[in-house]
């Protein structure tokens, strides 16, 4: 398989396969890099919240509010902005759960004492 001489860009000059320098003109010759075997960098793709694990949060909200409040912060800083909103959601949901559960206690406490 006969190989085309290299030759310089600028000055036309032929050149032997390995000098990269023109010995005529001393322009660098500029080389082809070889392609990659993958064309591209594979991404880390962040899975989505699966429809199982959206009710556990929901259950997690509703039963430990506490615990969906932490899990909701930490959710907060993530960099993916789908986790940003599952966690305010969380945040806002627990709060709003352990609302109506205080006031429930509170309110409901006065009806639950037996006096003799």
């Amino acid at each position: 398989m006969s190989r085309t001489p290299r030759v310089c860009s600028f000055c036309h000059e032929e050149m032997a396969e390995d000098e990269f320098k023109c010995k005529s003109c001393g322009n660098l010759v500029v080389t082809k890099t070889a392609l990659p075997d993958q064309p591209y960098m594979p991404e880390y793709e962040e899975s989505v919240l699966d429809q199982y694990s959206i009710v556990l949060l929901v259950l997690m909200t509703l039963f430990l509010p506490p615990v969906a409040i932490v899990i909701g912060g930490v959710m907060l800083f993530n960099d993916s902005m789908y986790k940003r909103d599952t966690g305010k959601l969380l945040v806002t949901g627990a709060f709003v759960v352990m609302v109506i559960l205080t006031i429930t206690l509170f309110a409901g406490s006065g009806t639950f004492t037996i006096n003799f």
